[in-house]
């Protein structure tokens, strides 16, 4: 499922963006996310930077380009805290974009937690995203979900978040013993696009290797080397808008913990199982103990990376050079023997030869803000960090061509007996738009913009309790 990621901001002084023309960060703090300015990777790191409200064209941060790498977490430094990332993506291969930051690396095993937040009665979870970027190839993580009670959900993504497009194994506590595949083009919500698979044993329990193969032409996922399904390009040709509904954006791979039983929306927590069991010191845990990534894309990582990013703040009129990258074309791998074919819940689309005609816009979310929808869930704590200064507008576009494929769709498991913990009093009745790990974050009553300690500008200042 899909996202909206928005920043987890501790207490302080956020300048907003406008200058002289209403709607441009400033020079002493330049990069723009979600309408709020200022200088460090939390604004400025690329696909969390929005280039379009930036002070100009080289404040966001370039693309890094994607390394092949295993990552087996033997080093304190291979997951760094957002506002410690230095921009430099060869010294820290995963950076947590939460505040407080939930990971950490124990016995050789990245750890992602979730805890109890009594301030709104709900779990807070982490968010992790490689410090490089990705577009096409193939990433295996091998993973322990934290599927033990209803409502807990993990995940494993590659996501753009700029543009909503998004390729997924995701986890639900009230059913151990499955794995969801689902893939999202422009935020946009096609129920269509999940399917789910029995892996015959407890997520939670066992280790296993999750697989995702992403293709210009096709998305496959594995498990433990077996092929579970197939997703073409070539069926996603959506008549009506003349596209193809197929994730192509250039994004980063992300691991998330999050609470969707307590999340809000009715149809993600009827998703997820609620409500999420939570005494005071529960403590849910995803655990991770490598992650191998192989691209074979556009836009391979630069030796120029070697050192930190930083924004021009100043007197800058250049043009940055784009990495944005074109779809490499590949040919469509055969799929292998053990790949299981079915075709239930497939949708016929309107067909058409496959060309390159992938848009890579930006879109706003699609999502319902009232069932498990691309708008719903981290990856924020997606999952994904929710941020203080988050709302993302929704488009109106309606799905009307959504993608078929050939693969098997295992048995759902059925859901566990309820946990013996406590169960929690219900959340508040105010509206909560998830973000990609389903969590938004709350900004205390003190609105009242003051003055900033740069000279000449004005700032808001915004008290973050923590996402919902």
């Amino acid at each position: 499922m899909s996202r909206l990621f928005a920043l987890a901001l501790t207490a302080g002084a956020l300048v907003f963006a406008a200058s002289s023309d209403g709607n441009k960060c400033t020079e002493f703090s330049p990069c723009s996310r979600e309408g709020y300015c200022d200088a460090n990777a939390m604004f400025c790191m690329w696909d969390l930077c929005d280039p379009t409200k930036s002070y100009n064209a080289t404040s966001c941060w370039q693309a890094e380009g994607c390394l092949d790498q295993t990552i087996e977490f033997d080093s304190s430094s291979d997951v760094v805290p957002i506002r410690q990332y230095s921009g430099n993506p060869n010294t820290n291969a995963l950076v947590s974009i939460f505040e407080p930051d939930n990971s950490k690396i124990e016995n050789g095993k990245l750890v992602l937690d979730m805890t109890y937040d009594s301030a709104q009665d709900k779990g807070f979870g982490t968010t992790v995203h490689s410090s490089h970027s990705f577009q096409y190839g193939t990433v295996t993580a091998r993973i322990k979900s934290a599927s033990i009670a209803k409502g807990v959900v993990s995940a494993f993504i590659i996501r753009s978040d700029q543009v909503g497009d998004e390729i997924d194994f995701e986890w639900v506590g009230k059913n151990p013993n499955s794995v969801e595949t689902n893939v999202f083009y422009h935020d946009i919500l096609n129920y269509s696009n999940s399917r789910y698979f029995d892996i015959g044993g407890d997520t939670s329990a066992e280790y296993h290797d999750y697989t995702i193969v992403w293709d210009p032409d096709f998305i496959q996922w594995a498990v433990d080397g077996k092929t579970l399904r197939t997703f073409k390009r070539e069926e996603t040709y959506n008549k009506a808008n003349d596209e193809y509904r197929f994730p192509a954006a250039e994004g980063r791979v992300g691991l998330s913990i999050w609470d969707g039983g307590n999340s809000g929306p009715k149809g993600t927590e009827e998703w997820a199982g609620t409500p999420t069991p939570w005494t005071p010191n529960t403590v849910y845990q995803m655990f991770v103990e490598s992650i191998t990534i192989k691209c074979s894309g556009s836009n391979p990582a630069s030796s120029d990376t070697a050192e930190p990013q930083s924004s021009t703040i100043a007197n800058s009129d250049s043009s940055s050079s784009s990495s944005s990258s074109s779809s490499s074309s590949s040919s469509n791998a055969n799929e292998t023997t053990n790949e299981a074919t079915d075709t239930s819940g497939d949708e016929t689309s309107d067909s058409k030869p496959s060309d390159n005609g992938d848009s890579d816009s930006k879109s706003s979310n699609g999502g319902d803000s009232d069932s498990k929808s691309s708008s719903g869930g981290d990856s924020g704590n997606e999952g994904t960090d929710s941020e203080s200064p988050a709302s993302s507008s929704s488009s109106s576009g309606t799905d009307t061509g959504s993608g078929s494929e050939e693969q098997t769709e295992g048995n759902e498991s059925p859901a566990p007996s309820s946990t013996d913990e406590p169960v929690a009093p219900s959340s508040t009745d105010e509206p909560v738009v998830p973000s990609s790990t389903g969590e938004t974050a709350v900004p205390s009553a003190t609105d009242a913009p003051t003055e900033s300690t740069v000279p000449g500008q004005k700032c808001k200042v915004v008290t973050i309790v923590r996402p919902l």
